[in-house]
């Protein structure tokens, strides 16, 4: 009788055994195929913005923007329709943008290495048109990821933005 338990014992250990190993390697599988979620959430929000900058309408709507001076006059902006379409077209995108850091789509860093140049750039230039725009409109939201967005990469900048990346990223082990 006490070889029947014995065994019976040694059967119902192993299954506890198998069991238990099962369920960690569960747990284990399930962390890395959520790694992999946030990774290739990460990576399609960067094609997205990627996307975004290479319109052309984008591009030109930056390159206008950039004819500008820092803290250009906003009623030179309103005056001139084409410059008008510009900053609406630059405020949509840098707005999204805005809102993909701050969900946690993209880090603010890996945006700034991709076009904090222009959120920068443009923001310098239009600021005070948002400001302007806030005022006669009443509405606080204009603009609002955009500034968000410029304050965040300005406070942690991607390291390489002091000397460019050309030179930063080859001194990387």
């Amino acid at each position: 009788m006490d070889f029947s338990f014995a065994s019976t014992f040694d059967l119902a250990t192993a299954l506890d055994v198998v069991v238990a190993f099962a369920i960690a390697l569960g747990v284990v599988l399930g962390l890395v195929q959520l790694r992999q979620v946030v990774r290739d959430r990460r990576n399609h929000a960067a094609v997205d913005i990627i996307r975004t900058v290479q319109t052309q309408e984008v591009r030109r709507a930056v390159r206008k923007i950039f004819s500008l001076p820092e803290d250009a006059d906003p009623e030179a902006i309103r005056s001139d329709p084409t410059m008008f379409e510009a900053a609406l077209a630059v405020d949509s995108a840098c707005e999204m943008w805005g809102c993909m850091v701050f969900e946690g789509v993209i880090d603010h860093r890996m945006l700034d290495r991709m076009v904090g140049g222009w959120v920068r750039g443009t923001w310098s230039r239009l600021r005070r048109w948002v400001q302007a725009e806030r005022v006669e409109n009443a509405n606080p939201n204009i603009g609002e990821w955009w500034q968000w967005l410029y304050e965040q990469i300005e406070a942690g900048p991607d390291p390489s933005k002091r000397e460019g990346a050309h030179v930063f990223y080859n001194r990387r082990p």
